[in-house]
């Protein structure tokens, strides 16, 4: 058993992670479902800005799934945060091909709606307007806070694309906001 002294530095969660990835690529089952325990919440914040509220679920258990068939592929664990992003992104996108963007009933503010809820929502409706690529970036910088180089291994882009898309993009959003 390890203790944790509190003095070792934060990117201690993200080197157990990387060994949990580790012993998952070697079939150890209580070892993915540890990974999926810990990165739901990245997976649901990634899909968040794709997709509707409603579909998040969907698209994270078909992101998960995939993962659990993939995972002998990925080279590095250490990137398995970006390599888990890309892969939710793919799906929010193939979700999104099959069904139909129609707004929801629950997209649609009720009358008392507090300022936080209209601002959300006025973001997803810009960050839609956006490109692809534009979003992506957006949402893995500025929601997930990938670092350039996480961002590019995720997107298979140069750091200097990224930083290029990133500055776009934000610009569009901006003039979208008002």
């Amino acid at each position: 058993m390890k203790l944790m002294v509190k003095s070792e530095s934060i990117a201690t969660p993200r080197v157990e992670l990387t060994e949990l990835v580790r012993m998952a690529q070697q079939e150890d089952r209580s070892a993915f479902e540890e990974i999926v325990r810990r990165t739901t919440g990245l997976a649901r914040k990634t899909a968040f800005g794709v997709v509707r509220p409603h579909q998040v679920d969907d698209v994270v258990q078909e992101a998960f799934l995939t993962v659990y068939q993939k995972l002998h592929h990925l080279r590095d664990p250490a990137a398995f945060q970006a390599w888990l992003a890309r892969i939710v992104l793919h799906a929010c996108y193939a979700l999104r091909k099959k069904s139909p963007s129609v707004a929801e009933p629950e997209d649609v503010p009720a009358p008392d709606t507090t300022a936080g809820v209209a601002g959300k929502l006025d973001m997803r409706a810009a960050l839609e307007q956006l490109k692809e690529e534009d979003r992506n970036v957006l949402i893995m910088r500025e929601f997930l806070k990938f670092s350039y180089e996480e961002i590019a291994y995720a997107t298979r882009l140069p750091v200097g694309t990224v930083r290029s898309r990133l500055h776009y993009g934000r610009k569009k959003l901006k003039s979208l906001l008002g």
